[in-house]
């Protein structure tokens, strides 16, 4: 199904070398957001490749479909999150601090 050509060992070799510069280079906590896209993009991909196959549509509309399905999908995580987030700052409860003297000694 899938062959390697010269476009893909040279497309992997791209990101490899940019993941290893990154990498030894002061900005290293970026990596993680260049993982998370990698990942979402692999998403996007198979999700595309399954609509193609199931509805034989073209590229195009698979594309389309899988980017917004993706794209809700994010969405629904981001407002779960802000849901999540807002709980917990409502659950919060306020410290009253007593002051500490030096009468005791």
């Amino acid at each position: 199904m899938l062959t390697a050509n010269f476009a893909m060992m040279l497309g992997v070799g791209l990101i490899m070398t940019a993941l290893v510069a990154v990498f030894f280079s002061p900005y290293r906590q970026w990596l993680g957001f260049m993982f998370a896209g990698i990942v979402f993009w692999g998403s996007v991909e198979i999700l595309r490749l399954v609509v193609q196959q199931l509805a034989e549509w073209p590229t195009l509309y698979s594309y389309l479909t899988a980017m917004s399905i993706m794209m809700v999908g994010l969405i629904y995580v981001l407002l779960r999150l802000d849901a999540v987030e807002q709980r917990d700052i409502s659950s919060r409860s306020l410290i009253e601090h007593t002051p500490i003297y030096d009468d005791e000694r």
